[in-house]
């Protein structure tokens, strides 16, 4: 009875309407216009997690996720047409860890102005960047859609432009000359082919690696995808295995803290793998033994009893290493 009256007041009809109505738009976008809702919500920084965790959530759902490009990526996410008449997303320039706003916005400008860029050489003609953009741009593979060389190579091959520019400056110092009278600087495509350093692709581990350093999202493959796995349950099997006993893999997707009554800590924290998301509750026991291990490792293997609400009641959390 006391739920009841309250319900006649203690919460605003007016935003009670209003947030359906939201909720009601946001999930007919999320079903009409994936790529494109999921665009949204990764460049505005919405919602609840991480991008990392919408950007899975995409691949989840059939949605393609491309890696960042300087002839196709705007600074913000964006959806683009895919395979089999599929709309993809496109990670934005903005994800690039260390890319200054000015540096994306001279890609824009210079791609508006001219056309694509053709090579690495046609990149470095018509934009101004540093060392460590450059190299930022090349290991998350911004270029793969440029050229046809790896990435090895494109490192190679920018570490022997800026050698070759600097044996140019150093010259011409010596010879008194401005760098208005500098000669070419960059290498002739044929010269290009005579110095080009075969060098093999990275592997999916090493790329695995450079995107989390780089762009703090997983478009190759999944964090936990080459990390030992020995019969753990999947976080959709969750929901037939309420009172059971479980043990999972997980990345730590986000945590919250919370304090109790008799002033001690326990922990919300919620994780995935490669086919959902589910929350682990460390209560104040499993906290003072495990909670610690939520800052040092994203990676981890869970074991607790799953609950009615289809959380899991921890009891231990491992690290999940190689």
């Amino acid at each position: 009875m006391m739920v009841e009256k309250f319900a006649g007041f203690g919460f605003c009809k007016a935003h009670a309407a209003t947030y359906a109505d939201i909720s009601y738009r946001m999930a007919y976008l999320k079903t009409h216009h994936t790529a494109e809702f999921l665009a949204a919500m990764c460049s505005a920084g919405a919602g609840f997690y991480h991008v990392s965790a919408y950007v899975e959530e995409a691949k989840r759902w059939g949605v393609a996720v491309r890696l960042p490009s300087v002839n196709h990526s705007r600074m913000e996410y964006t959806a683009e047409d895919g395979e089999d008449r599929k709309r993809a997303l496109r990670v934005g320039l903005m994800q690039v860890r260390g890319l200054r706003v000015e540096t994306i916005t001279a890609i824009l400008r210079a791609r508006g102005e001219v056309n694509e860029f053709r090579s690495l050489e046609d990149f470095l003609r018509r934009v101004p960047v540093e060392r460590d953009e450059i190299e930022s741009l090349i290991k998350c593979g911004a270029f793969d859609e440029v050229c046809d060389m790896t990435r090895p190579e494109l490192l190679w091959q920018w570490n022997l432009l800026q050698a070759d520019k600097g044996a140019h400056t150093r010259a011409s110092v010596a010879m008194g000359v401005g760098q208005a009278f500098l000669p070419v600087v960059f290498s002739t495509e044929e010269k290009n082919r005579q110095t080009r350093m075969s060098v093999p692709q990275y592997t999916i581990e090493q790329k695995l690696k450079y995107e989390r350093e780089i762009l703090e999202v997983c478009v190759s493959g999944h964090p936990l995808d080459f990390l030992p796995r020995n019969g753990e349950a999947w976080s959709d099997e969750l929901p037939g295995l309420r009172g059971k006993r479980v043990t999972l893999c997980g990345w730590v997707v986000t945590y919250r803290h919370v304090g109790t009554k008799n002033y001690r800590n326990m922990m919300f924290v919620t994780l995935e793998d490669q086919r959902g998301v589910y929350e682990v509750v460390l209560f104040p026991d499993a906290y003072d033994r495990y909670g610690s291990l939520v800052f040092e490792t994203r990676t981890m293997r869970v074991t607790g009893r799953v609950e009615q609400d289809g959380q899991i009641k921890g009891e231990k959390l491992e690290a999940l290493k190689k």
